[in-house]
């Protein structure tokens, strides 16, 4: 006869393994014995026994189908064993038996939660909660089972209720931090997070999340402090460092993401995506060299990838080495089903490479694959007015305007046009536009200048490059433009320094005939001369250049000088009157 008291004591001291040998040996004269069974799967149970302790109970309900208390550890059983259907399954004959039985409440809408239930588990919270309405746990569930559902708004009622009922709980800030992250609440998700942290400021989590939502705000630095942290607290999270990279990239920290993507790699050489952030980490710092060589690693080992291949040919175009660009293009990504954006890309290519006919090609391609790409119809525009072809120009410009009529470079563009083709009024107009929408934009302030020049609105001119010279006083073509300005104003010792200062960069024919003319106003003869001479020896036959020498030479009161300069002039030109004139008076 089992001794079914000295069992349950036995049991009840937590003597579990010497409560299972006595049941064993009971059983083997008892087999039906309920409470045999019963104590046997309870000490099972608590041994972690699930298979045998399913075995059991599984006969206790089959012959007392009524005890709830069986089929609530039967359930146990199924869940820790993965059966979550079947421990669905018991729970729910628990709560048809009892309905007031909380813990099976609890543990069925977890097992909803697995099964991706959220429904079911939200309804059976609500039940429970009739019974233990000051529970924390079932407001929680309904919050996440909204969340499963993506139903973020919802979710956030009763997760704030469970705060306010466990306000120390970990895991309702966080699901509370992320249903505000997801309704665009970020501020109150980093409340949240913070919160956390002072709970718990050893939580690697905890910095994660709040680092996050900051990335979110778009607030790097400050993510970059807490992602760190995390980091600090566990070392081995490879999300972690992803995300804190991708801060430091966005906070331009370039060297310290390169540093971590360095060790990434070598834990994972296989990720390609740490590779490629790599590259564009170098690319940013301005290491092209190294850059260029990990793409070539990728690209040509797999011609079919086609976005390395078209970041090495920008970085190709960037480092001046438009041939192996070119050769990228017609080798690997031309081949791969180009689309229009990649067709446009190839086309501003080849026009860098002054082969203007092909690209004319290549954009009409690209606009037939896509008619509705704006920027490929402006540049097909700028390729009909260097070809004169003043009507195409105009027609594919204004299609540009229509598909994107408050994009700059189309309306600068536009605006550059109308000055080609002296239509200087209507420039204006385009000028003006394009500076609303990028006041601080040098070229559009230069072009305006010279457009206000040729307009002889000398004022307005001024004022318009020395906006330009304000942002960008090095460079040779606002210094020219600046000089040519102050010489149509006659304030020539302003022309004088700016022209020198373009000169000493750029020593084109404009940029020094414009000097010399200045220096000649000014009375410096020689200087004129000097500059002169050595336009005239590399265009021995510019009429204009041997005009200004014989003025020079004038001044200086050297007649025989002026005079042999206007003898070249009127060899070449005869019908020079004023030339003829000149060496009338000088004879």
């Amino acid at each position: 006869m089992a001794d079914i008291n000295r069992i349950n004591e036995l049991v009840g001291n937590k003597d579990f393994e010497e409560a299972l040998k006595m049941t064993a040996d009971a059983l083997t004269d008892e087999p039906d014995n309920v409470e045999l069974l019963k104590l046997a799967g309870l000490a099972e149970v608590n041994t972690k026994d699930w298979s045998k302790a399913k075995t059991h109970f599984e006969t206790v309900v089959k012959y007392s189908p009524e005890d709830a208390t069986s089929w609530f550890y039967l359930a146990n059983c199924y869940n820790n064993l993965g059966d979550f259907i079947s421990a669905k399954n018991a729970y729910i004959k628990v709560i048809e038996l009892r309905p007031e039985y909380e813990e099976a409440y609890q543990s069925l809408c977890v097992v909803l939660l697995k099964l991706d239930m959220p429904s079911d588990a939200i309804a059976f919270s609500k039940r429970a909660q009739v019974y233990a309405p000051d529970e924390y746990l079932y407001d929680f569930i309904i919050g996440t089972a909204y969340m499963k559902q993506k139903d973020f708004k919802s979710s956030i009622e009763p997760l704030e209720k469970a705060l306010e009922k466990s306000p120390h709980n970990f895991s309702v800030y966080n699901s509370l931090g992320t249903a505000y992250i997801a309704t665009g609440r970020s501020g109150d998700a980093i409340d949240c997070y913070k919160k956390v942290i002072e709970m718990y400021p050893e939580n690697p989590m905890a910095y994660f999340n709040l680092g996050s939502a900051y990335q979110i705000q778009q607030k790097h630095t400050e993510a970059c402090e807490y992602l760190k942290k995390a980091i600090e607290l566990d070392e081995e999270d490879e999300v972690f460092k992803t995300t804190y990279a991708m801060s430091l990239v966005k906070s331009e920290h370039y060297k310290e993401a390169i540093d971590i993507y360095k060790k990434l790699l070598v834990q994972h050489p296989e990720k390609e995506n740490y590779k490629y952030n790599l590259i564009s980490c170098y690319e940013a710092t301005g290491d092209f060299q190294t850059a260029i060589l990990m793409l070539e690693g990728i690209v040509y080992v797999n011609p079919k990838l086609v976005l390395p291949a078209q970041k090495l040919a920008n970085l190709y175009i960037k480092t001046n080495q438009l041939a192996r660009a070119k050769e990228l293009y017609d080798n690997i990504i031309l081949k791969n089903n180009p689309t229009a954006e990649v067709m446009h890309q190839y086309a501003v290519l080849s026009s860098s490479l002054c082969d203007t006919d092909a690209a004319e090609k290549i954009l009409k391609k690209a606009i037939k694959m896509n008619p509705k790409m704006a920027k490929a119809h402006k540049d097909l525009a700028v390729i009909y007015l260097n070809k004169r072809l003043f009507d195409y120009a105009d027609d594919e410009f204004k299609i540009a305007m229509e598909l994107l009529p408050n994009d700059f470079e189309i309306i600068f563009e536009y605006g550059n046009f109308l000055y080609s083709t002296s239509k200087n009024t209507e420039a204006e107009e385009y000028y003006k536009k394009a500076l609303e929408i990028e006041p601080e934009n040098v070229l559009a302030l230069t072009f305006m200048a010279l457009n206000k020049l040729i307009l002889n609105q000398l004022d307005e001119s001024k004022e318009y490059i020395m906006k330009a010279l304000k942002i960008n006083h090095h460079h040779e073509y606002i210094l020219f433009c600046a000089g040519r300005i102050m010489y149509a104003r006659k304030e020539y010792e302003d022309a004088k320094r700016y022209l020198i200062k373009a000169v000493e960069q750029n020593p084109d024919v404009e940029t020094q005939n414009t000097l010399a003319l200045t220096y000649f106003e000014l009375g410096e003869y020689q200087s004129a001369i000097n500059i002169f001479s050595n336009l005239l020896s590399k265009f021995p036959d510019n009429v204009s250049v041997l005009r200004s020498l014989a003025l020079c030479y004038e001044k200086m009161d050297d007649n025989d000088k002026a005079l042999e300069y206007l003898y070249k002039l009127t060899d070449i030109f005869p019908e020079d009157e004023e030339a003829q004139e000149l060496i009338r008076k000088l004879s």
